[in-house]
């Protein structure tokens, strides 16, 4: 299907930043490198994520009969020219393949215009299975015919949208030509500008979102036994919401009602007892595929028939052999899941706790809540308006926060993401606007913080004109009541202290009181906050 692009020149942008602790020791790998970090979306568990208000409407929309499809079929040379059915990918070593230039037809100006080190042979969407389908891209053809190309040495991607191969029959001038090229990075968080496709309707990659055999396989079998990324689902535009949320940057042409989801939306299979049955009765290629659903769902990144997942039929070797492929009779039983198997989920950050409710500036304490992981290194605590000072993701439900300066009582909020506008298409196409991520979490009475003054440090008493001084740190400006503490005799033991006196340190930090203790040296002193 043809997808809905933007008219705008595309350009990309990179995050980094906050302090991350994994969620996870290790992700699924290809070929031993891991797709973009692990706080990025693609890797966020969202297995403990609250489910949208509005799922129930949506799964309704979307039909709670309708059967999930896994939308490839085998890979083998035995077939002749059946259609290779998926989105395969291509391995290429970028630091030794001679890169080529692609020209790019009909969408130059949101293109990244690069050289590509395109493989011999390389296998393209839609061609046979013993070899090219020169047909061309398009209907009678290769239809959308996406070029996926992944470079080993970099850990970089290039995805094309109807690529056309010099040899094919439509070619005129025997050159390689595209639709559309998206370069990715994988090694950091990557993504398109607002309001800007990709190679992808949604502006996602395509190689992220692929159910692969060298990841969903049994061990046993060669696989890895685990896919620990969301997956590609594709949907009608009646479903389709006219918005978009993190990490998608496109929407396509649909009416905004309450029933529709967004580009980069996110869907979980259930983790109910009937739904655990229906795992229980499929085969263990299908099982491990249906377990990376329930941890990381499927993220909407085109329009197409409803419920389609995206995978590619074989995966290859570093040297671009076909390595494994996919048994197709226990996948295919994925067909017993349908919509109603599903909730769409939220993944705006939630607050349900503090540590402590007050503290001065520069402690340390921990939030708990929900949905802290997967914001790319763009999660930010505010109390009130000011930044915290630091910021630690523990995991998905907890952060370490430390205090700014500040006064009073205020809401702590979790912002995932920055802000960040959308020139390129209209300003409220992103869900979320004017922050790209997914938003900041609601006022509750269990985020509320309260700024008191530190305790002070004391570091000498003098007599100074008939006057007790006392000098220390954390007292200038602290703005409290002290209390004046004494013991009888220096060498009682610090307990059953009495109040002597109150008051208030000046703007040098000095607290002074009227000598009228006497024999001053045989008593002892202290300072307490109240």
């Amino acid at each position: 299907m043809k997808k809905i692009r933007p008219t705008q020149k595309h350009k990309a942008f990179l995050l980094a930043g906050v302090a991350f602790s994994p969620v996870c020791s290790s992700l699924a790998s290809l070929l031993g490198s891991q797709l973009f970090p692990t706080n990025s979306p693609w890797n966020q568990d969202i297995s403990k994520a609250p489910v949208a208000t509005n799922s129930a409407a949506i799964i309704t929309n979307i039909g709670a009969n309708q059967k999930v499809w896994p939308d490839w079929y085998t890979d083998s040379v035995a077939n002749g020219t059946n259609t290779l059915y998926g989105i395969p990918f291509n391995v290429v070593h970028g630091n030794s393949t001679a890169k080529v230039s692609v020209i790019i037809d009909a969408y130059p100006d949101e293109s990244d215009i690069v050289p590509v080190p395109i493989p011999p042979n390389a296998v393209i969407e839609g061609d046979y299975q013993n070899g090219p389908n020169l047909h061309g891209p398009g209907p009678g053809g290769r239809n959308d015919s996406h070029l996926l190309i992944w470079d080993i040495d970099n850990n970089v991607g290039y995805e094309l949208w109807m690529a056309s191969r010099p040899t094919d029959i439509t070619s005129t001038d025997h050159k390689w030509h595209a639709d559309q090229e998206t370069f990715w990075n994988f090694n950091t968080n990557h993504f398109r500008t607002l309001g800007y496709t990709s190679a992808d309707a949604a502006g996602l990659p395509i190689l992220t979102g692929l159910a692969r055999p060298d990841e969903g396989l049994p061990i046993a079998q060669g696989g890895q036994g685990v896919i620990n990324h969301a997956l590609r689902v594709t949907f009608p535009s009646s479903v389709i919401n006219s918005h978009y949320i993190f990490p998608a940057s496109h929407s396509g042409f649909a009416t905004a009602t309450a029933n529709t989801i967004p580009m980069g939306g996110r869907l979980r299979l259930k983790n109910t007892t009937a739904v655990s049955n229906k795992i229980a009765a499929l085969g263990p290629q299908s099982q491990i595929i249906a377990r990376g659903m329930q941890q990381y769902g499927l993220i909407v990144a085109d329009i197409g028939s409803a419920m389609f997942v995206s995978g590619a039929s074989g995966s290859v070797d570093a040297s671009n052999n076909l390595q494994l492929v996919w048994d197709m009779t226990d996948v295919n039983k994925l067909r017993g899941l349908t919509a109603g198997d599903f909730e769409v989920v939220s993944l705006t950050p939630v607050v349900t706790g503090l540590s402590a409710s007050q503290g001065p500036t520069n402690s340390s304490f921990t939030i708990t809540g929900q949905n802290f992981s997967g914001a790319a290194g763009h999660l930010s605590v505010l109390f009130g308006n000011t930044n915290a000072t630091a910021v630690n993701v523990v995991s998905d439900t907890q952060i370490l926060a430390t205090v700014p300066a500040g006064s009073g009582t205020v809401d702590v909020k979790v912002q995932s993401g920055f802000n960040k506008n959308d020139s390129a298409s209209r300003p409220g196409a992103n869900l979320t606007a004017p922050i790209f991520g997914y938003g900041t979490s609601a006022l509750t009475a269990a985020d509320r913080f309260t700024f008191v003054p530190a305790a002070p440090t004391i570091q000498s008493a003098t007599l100074r004109n008939g006057n007790l001084i006392w000098q220390g740190t954390n007292n200038s400006g602290a703005g409290g009541t002290y209390h004046v503490l004494t013991a009888t005799n220096l060498f009682t033991a610090r307990t059953n202290w009495s109040i002597f006196t109150n008051g208030t340190f000046d703007s040098k930090g000095n607290f002074a009181i009227t000598n009228s203790l006497g024999s001053f040296p045989r008593r002892f002193f202290s300072l307490q906050v109240p």
